[in-house]
């Protein structure tokens, strides 16, 4: 026989862990302790009472909870399993096993305190260099609710289920008792009927309340609207946006909304950016969502930044056609005198001259549109109507700045700086799909997420900073 030492499975053994040699010295869970370490967590403290059974300390709880949302572990269950086996958890935790169901509370606990610590966060990557007040970019990303399509009911909907929970119990009431069915089962069927019966009557009356024959509301999760993704699904979902510096890629500002990216929310994120960072930014890039001619105003005569958002129909006024095939209403020549020359170079008759609350809609209408050899080409209607904005003037000097060759290569980066963020969330990390349920809780998972990403930035380019850290 070889010369081998013992080996015996079945054989009890110690072993003494201490968690700080655990892990190398640059290791991102090294990162998170530090970060956490020099935060000012007074508003947590004073959530707790000096009475009682001690809590875990929020310190090693903030810990495992922002380094789970930046190595993409979101389940407060994964957490708990990580706690008892891995050891950059052991290190964070100091071998504390706290159980899912505390995990979570501590989370939804601390729903308003967390915003200040992801300020404090972005505070922090100011300091350590990683934001460059260049470029700005805004962006959304819509993530499903923790609730199915199949729930989400209008009031058409609503009224078939309710017929099939009546039909079902009266089928079920009639059925016989028998050795395959009996009594027990027969109880526990109708118990949950009843209980179908009583969402759906709860249901009824919040849609009764919106008075909207096509409103749609979800039985999981009511706070979840309807909204259309990038695949064309439409899902019960939450829509999230970010604010992203350039340099990169630190978020600056988060907000989350039920309804999708629109041009109120363009403002408060930049004003929120400003607020975290304490700067302003020069450039704001954002997608097309959030252009309007309110918004081209309160650019040009209020903001000092230097914005670069599109407006829903710029690239149809590029191409000279709308999606349809039809002519945009670029194509329409507005002449000085205020006549409008439709593209076959026919005069236009003003229709409508409608005074809104803050400016003038003029509404034309086409004099030849029967006989035009253009029509097929420009509309299948009687006659081609076009709409003009007294604000339009607004909307073209932005089209006029995305149409220069700085324009055109500032835009080009908001891709690379807002998506990026977004896509590390749902394609590398795995967040397609809410955990927790409600508008105030979807929020909060998202923070969780961007609090992940940053303190992942942070561990990527200024580890030997952070640790230097007292």
């Amino acid at each position: 026989m070889s010369n081998f030492r013992s080996y015996d499975q079945s054989q009890g053994a110690e072993r003494r862990i201490i968690p700080n040699e655990l892990l190398e010295p640059d290791h991102p869970a090294r990162i998170v302790d530090r970060v956490v370490e020099v935060l000012k967590l007074q508003e947590i403290y004073e959530c707790y009472s000096e009475e009682g059974n001690p809590a875990y300390h929020p310190k090693m709880m903030l810990k495992v909870l922002f380094y789970s949302y930046l190595i993409g572990v979101m389940s407060s269950r994964s957490m708990w399993d990580a706690l008892k086996r891995r050891a950059d958890y052991i290190f964070l935790s100091g071998a504390q096993v706290p159980d899912f169901r505390t995990l979570n509370r501590f989370r939804t606990r601390h729903l308003e305190q967390l915003p200040q610590l992801f300020a404090q966060i972005v505070h922090l990557c100011v300091k350590l260099g990683m934001i460059d007040l260049q470029y700005l970019a805004i962006d959304g990303q819509k993530i499903q609710a923790d609730a199915s399509y199949r729930k989400s009911k209008t009031m058409k909907r609503l009224q078939q289920s309710m017929q099939r929970v009546t039909s079902g119990m009266q089928k079920l009431l009639e059925k016989p008792i028998g050795e395959d069915f009996p009594q027990e089962l027969k109880e526990k069927r109708l118990r949950e009927l009843k209980r179908q019966e009583k969402q759906l009557h709860g249901l009824q009356a919040d849609l009764e309340q919106i008075k909207d024959e096509e409103a749609n509301l979800n039985m999981t999760d009511p706070e979840a609207k309807m909204m259309r993704h990038k695949d064309g699904q439409s899902l019960p979902s939450y829509n999230h946006q970010s604010a992203i510096d350039g340099k990169y890629g630190v978020s600056c500002a988060v907000q989350s909304s039920d309804c999708c990216d629109g041009d109120q929310d363009l403002l408060a994120l930049v004003d929120a950016a400003h607020q975290n960072t304490g700067g302003k930014h020069r450039n704001v890039i954002a997608d097309a969502a959030f252009g309007s001619y309110e918004i081209y105003e309160r650019i040009e005569e209020e903001r000092t930044e230097d914005y670069f958002v599109p407006d829903r129909r710029f690239e149809s006024a590029e191409s000279g056609q709308t999606g349809k095939g039809k002519f945009a209403g670029s194509r329409f020549e507005k002449r000085t005198d205020g006549t409008i020359i439709c593209p076959a170079g026919v005069p236009m008759r003003l229709r409508e001259e409608r005074q809104e609350k803050d400016h003038t809609l003029w509404i034309y209408a086409g004099t030849g549109c029967q006989e035009c050899p253009l029509r097929p080409q420009c509309t299948t209607a009687k006659r081609r109507t076009v709409s003009f904005d007294s604000r339009e003037a607004y909307r073209e000097l932005m089209r006029e700045k995305l149409r220069s060759d700085r324009g055109r290569e500032i835009y080009l980066k908001r891709q690379g700086i807002g998506e990026a963020g977004h896509g590390n969330d749902q394609h590398n990390k795995g967040w397609r799909q809410h955990l927790l349920r409600g508008m105030a809780k979807a929020a909060l998972e998202f923070l969780l997420m961007r609090i992940g990403a940053n303190l992942g930035k942070i561990a990527t380019y200024r580890a030997t900073d952070v640790l230097a850290l007292s």
